[in-house]
């Protein structure tokens, strides 16, 4: 039987046991740790969960990209932008999570400017502004928060819907992994009650929950340890694919037919919202770099030891694009751009190796693929 000082000298050796594995881990094979921009650069939202600080500079900085952000009084991205249109200006506002804000890139290169840019030189007859306002972790039931409380008073012309894979579990949840707790749409018969507002603070966790996330967005030990764990799962278990990817999957499950059924709900209503506001709305959806590359994909099957047949990478689009057009909204579907440029320019890749997200040239594609669908509308 263990004495209370054998026991208290196992504790002090375990914990300096595991210093000295991070330690090492650090110095040997350092790994990006998954620091966490929103909780960083985003302060509690009663409305939306979160959002960007207004009057604010956040410096994002990975192995691939070093971007300074620059938020303005209203808490998006780029300068000032008066509310009032002048006469004659064709303004475009974006709504979108991590994709639509390009923390990854610069002000100038954002897919937004790319847009502006493009119908300014093809439309010299009006001046076109494009404001974004993508806030990373965002669903669609945010972003059509967002719009009803700030969007719309920019009077947009025109609004686009940045439209992500794992848009349709969250909108049926009511918090978005360590970012923080989330309104919450709740389908009633023909409508949508809002619940979960004013949104719990997440500084209202308990402490031993805080603790929890604060070592495992920072100890680079916690974070392998539990891939290795998530991994073995995953073997063991077969198709034990997290909830929000199962949107890959052939074969429909009832809990990803809810989050579809909300997220049509929230789709019409920001389609009534925005046309009541005097603005038409497009849907774009962000194609996934698993849906482009195939050795990704296989990755991704590999990961989560799928078997093949039962998940297909153009699910998610297909659904999405039966759903607007029942709902006649327009669509814009990318995908086929990239996949074409990935043929093209095999050694140039519109996203970052590592990071998920787009890099320059997936932000100049998708630019000039949004302005070729207004140029063309116009």
């Amino acid at each position: 039987m263990f004495s209370k000082k054998n026991l208290a000298l196992l504790a002090f050796s375990t914990v300096v046991s595991l210093l000295l594995a991070e330690v090492v881990l650090r110095a040997v094979s350092p790994k990006a740790t998954n620091f966490n921009h929103h909780q960083l650069y985003c302060e509690y939202d009663s409305l939306l969960g979160w959002r960007k600080i207004p009057n604010s500079r956040g410096h994002h900085k990975t192995p691939e990209y070093e971007v300074l952000e620059n938020i303005n009084s209203m808490g998006i991205r780029g300068p000032e932008y008066q509310l009032e249109k002048d006469s004659g200006e064709y303004r475009i506002v974006v709504l979108g999570d991590s994709f639509a804000e390009g923390y990854t890139v610069g002000f100038d290169s954002l897919f937004s400017e790319i847009l502006k840019q493009k119908l300014r030189e093809k439309l010299p007859e009006r001046r076109t502004e494009v404001i974004n306002f993508g806030t990373g972790g965002y669903s669609t039931d945010q972003e059509l928060l967002c719009f009803e409380r700030d969007a719309m008073q920019y009077q947009p012309n025109a609004t686009v819907l940045l439209f992500c894979v794992n848009d349709p579990w969250f909108n049926n949840q009511s918090r978005y992994y360590s970012r923080g707790f989330k309104p919450l749409f709740v389908q009633e018969a023909d409508s949508l009650r809002l619940t979960n507002v004013p949104v719990p603070d997440l500084d209202s966790r308990p402490t031993t929950l805080k603790v929890k996330d604060w070592v495992l967005e920072n100890s680079q030990l916690v974070s392998r340890l539990k891939n290795l764990r998530d991994n073995a799962r995953y073997a063991a278990d077969g198709q034990s694919v997290p909830d929000e990817w199962r949107i890959y999957q052939k074969e429909i499950t009832p809990e990803m037919a809810a989050a579809w059924q909300v997220t049509a709900a929230l789709l019409e209503r920001l389609r009534r919202k925005t046309a009541d506001a005097g603005s038409s709305l497009t849907v774009f959806y962000i194609t996934e770099k698993t849906e482009v590359y195939e050795a990704d994909w296989q990755e991704f099957m590999k990961t989560y030891s799928l078997v093949e047949g039962t998940f297909d990478p153009a699910a998610p689009r297909q659904r999405l694009r039966a759903l607007c057009d029942s709902l006649q909204i327009p669509f814009i579907d990318p995908t086929s751009v990239f996949v074409e440029n990935a043929a093209a320019n095999p050694d140039a890749s519109p996203y970052f190796k590592h990071d998920w997200h787009w890099n320059e040239h997936g932000h100049r594609l998708v630019g000039e693929v949004l302005a070729a669908f207004f140029e063309k509308k116009n």
